[in-house]
């Protein structure tokens, strides 16, 4: 690393970004004119959607231009940027892409978003900030360096996603194929449910196990406070505490205050991020941006079993507040005492969850530390 070090500081030279890449405009594409597909859609706030065409074919990065301005991603393969970010898909001679989008991650954008109401990003205050770059090779070294602990990141990011999926099946079996344990061994009332030996009764949402009831949301879930509002330009790059905002990456950066709300393995808490509509699961303390909100089980009901009952059930279908559509759900409602045996069952999984959580918070942390001593 010292030898890395040492050829850095030789080879270096000063350059401005407009010296390195061109930053291209995103494109428009209204939510209503999406085609289902497998491109993603990139906006400030990274991915909020698929499309069937992909406007940028090669390995790009997409700088936040509005919204979540100056947030930055990389998409490996082709992707469709639209108008509320810029993107570089390809460096100018003697440069390495993913050397700049490392290298756009330390300059920290975000601060760069001026004062304004609608804060934006300035296509040319970006091309005029003042950078130090060595060689190609150098460059590509150190991006190769960085990009080995974003491959384990992901890999585990995987494996959470795979948790997730099976807890989520052992939910659908009980709660919504109503196959929990013991319905084999109830009488049968009904002749559409005969099979399954379960004493079924008609409700406003179809059959539903007796002793189930139909409930609002409301009933179920509680609202909690945030605490202290951050934006991205208040965000740091590193620190003690998340951000959470509405993004797909979940978080904007950093800070070294108190939390805005406390969560843990044992009390953990759901996020619903009110104009992307993703749902988060925590499990370490936090703070939000604006239109982040958080809510934990109530009436007995535990908050893992909340979240996946309330989980993707409200989808984006325009940049706008879901909030009010939220709180208008209703759902057959299982017996305190069985839901709670739901969480027994998926607890296992969700503490696997967790270490490999914080598995990729030291990672990110030992990245970012590098990425201050290379770059």
């Amino acid at each position: 690393m010292s030898k890395l070090l040492e050829q850095i500081n030789i080879e270096s030279k000063p350059y401005l970004v407009s010296d390195l890449a061109d930053i291209k405009y995103g494109f428009g594409l209204p939510e209503p004119k999406r085609i289902k597909g497998t491109i993603p859609v990139y906006a400030s706030s990274g991915i909020v959607g698929y499309h069937n065409e992909a406007k940028v074919t090669e390995p790009a990065i997409i700088i936040g231009r509005k919204g979540n301005v100056g947030s930055v991603y990389f998409s490996k393969k082709p992707s469709y940027p639209i108008d509320t970010a810029f993107f570089i898909d390809g460096p100018k001679e003697g440069f390495d892409l993913k050397y700049i989008f490392y290298l756009l991650k330390r300059i920290n954008l975000p601060r760069y978003g001026g004062d304004s109401a609608v804060p934006g990003l300035s296509r040319d205050t970006v091309y005029s900030l003042q950078v130090e770059t060595p060689k190609l090779p150098t460059q590509k070294k150190i991006a190769e360096i960085l990009s080995a602990y974003d491959a384990k990141i992901e890999n585990n990011n995987k494996i959470i996603k795979n948790l997730e999926a099976t807890a989520q099946t052992i939910f659908n079996e009980w709660f919504i194929n109503f196959r929990f344990p013991g319905y084999e061994k109830a009488k049968s009332r009904s002749e559409l449910r005969s099979t399954t030996g379960m004493k079924m009764i008609e409700s406003e949402m179809g059959e539903i196990p007796e002793e189930w009831e139909i409930k609002s949301v409301l009933d179920v879930i509680e609202r909690i406070p945030v605490g202290k509002k951050f934006e991205n330009k208040t965000a740091s790059p590193v620190g003690k505490i998340p951000i959470l905002d509405q993004g797909a990456s979940g978080f904007i950066g950093y800070h070294n205050e108190e939390p805005g709300v406390d969560a843990s393995i044992k009390n953990p808490v759901v996020v619903f991020t009110n104009h992307t509509c993703y749902y988060r699961l925590l499990t370490e303390p936090f703070s939000c941006i604006q239109n982040v909100l958080p809510y934990v089980g109530k009436n007995g009901y535990k908050t893992l079993f909340i979240y996946f009952l309330t989980k993707e059930k409200i989808k984006m279908s325009e940049y706008k507040g879901h909030w009010p559509e939220f709180e208008q759900q209703v759902f057959a409602i299982p017996p305190v005492e069985l839901a709670n045996n739901f969480v027994t069952k998926i607890e296992s999984f969700v503490s696997e969850m967790v270490v490999l959580e914080k598995e990729n918070v030291k990672l990110k942390e030992s990245r970012d530390q590098l990425l201050a001593k290379l770059i």
